[in-house]
């Protein structure tokens, strides 16, 4: 980062050129269509076996009828064949044959039957680890919540479902400020836990229909959908009220301390220009906060609550 404070801009990270975008929406494409594709060739292994349990059970009950009218053949000639004379001698060794042949004929069912199941259960496992290694794919393996990949699948289907409906859709894009002095001071393992502890801040402030994200570095997205740009605004407004009363607690060492940017959709705008929007005002309100207060400062005033800073200020005329 430079000596200001400010962090790389967004638009240097997700903004590309169009060569290079195109090129990445075609390898993402091709990693949906191979995921799908997989997908496809389990549900229709899965389906041929289904399809063979029918041919077991229909070969079962084709065996059982022709086993049956051999008996009955047997048993009550006269119903079958009035000229069928069977010596009573063979009777038994009739019956017995009978017996072995059907038991010879349930184990073969059986066992084919325990192969579908086995067969079918090795599919479903490959189908789990194919879904868990995607939802895998989605997540930032730091924090636990949605990594970029994640979000170049969902925000350009809720920009069509917002464009589509008509409903709102807003965004808010965070920037951990002084995160170089927090990895410098407390070292890379504080740095990751500072950025797990964002993570968890923002899960617990934002609600469930709202998107956590991971863009990178210490870069956080939240996509809020059905949310217009007043709503979204307060929502940054009690994101911050939820950090001041966490560095309160006394949780860390260090204190948590961030900048947000809120953009708006509006119907006709791409995904490019809403995070460009976002970006924009989030380094205004940084730079328009570093110029009226000096750095030392900054963090300090966006962490404490104004009774704190009441209390400050009737001190130093104290001390004057």
């Amino acid at each position: 980062m430079p000596s200001t404070g400010i962090s790389v801009p967004v638009e240097k990270a997700l903004v590309m050129s169009e060569q290079q975008q195109q090129t990445v929406e075609q390898q993402h494409a091709e990693r949906q269509q191979a995921e799908l594709q997989e997908s496809v060739e389990i549900y229709r292994d899965l389906e041929a076996l289904s399809s063979r349990d029918w041919q077991l059970w229909s070969i079962c009950a084709l065996v059982i009828v022709v086993i049956a009218t051999g008996l009955a053949a047997f048993v009550v000639p006269n119903l079958v064949w009035t000229s069928l004379r069977t010596d009573p001698r063979y009777v038994p060794q009739l019956f017995l044959g009978l017996i072995a042949l059907i038991i010879l004929f349930n184990v073969y069912i059986l066992e084919q039957k325990r192969e579908v199941n086995r067969t079918r259960a090795q599919l479903l496992r490959e189908l789990m680890e194919s879904a868990k290694a995607k939802e895998t794919a989605l997540v930032d393996p730091l924090t636990g919540v949605f990594n970029r990949r994640y979000m170049e699948e969902i925000f350009p289907r809720e920009i069509s479902k917002a464009s589509r409906s008509g409903s709102d859709l807003s965004l808010i894009i965070l920037d951990v400020d002084g995160f170089k002095d927090i990895n410098t001071k407390f070292g890379h393992f504080g740095g990751d836990q500072y950025l797990r502890d964002v993570a968890t801040l923002l899960k617990k402030t934002f609600r469930g229909s709202d998107t956590v994200l991971r863009l990178g570095g210490d870069e956080f997205l939240i996509i809020l959908p059905e949310t217009s740009n007043k709503q979204a605004v307060r929502a940054a407004e009690r994101l911050s009220w939820e950090t001041r009363w966490w560095n309160q607690a006394g949780h860390a060492k260090y204190e948590l301390s961030f900048s947000s940017g809120v953009a708006t959709y509006r119907k006709g705008m791409d995904m490019k220009e809403v995070l460009d929007k976002a970006d924009k005002d989030m380094y205004r309100v940084k730079i328009e906060r570093q110029a009226t207060r000096p750095a030392a400062e900054s963090q300090a005033w966006m962490l404490e609550d104004p009774g704190q800073s009441a209390v400050r200020s009737s001190r130093k005329k104290d001390v004057q």
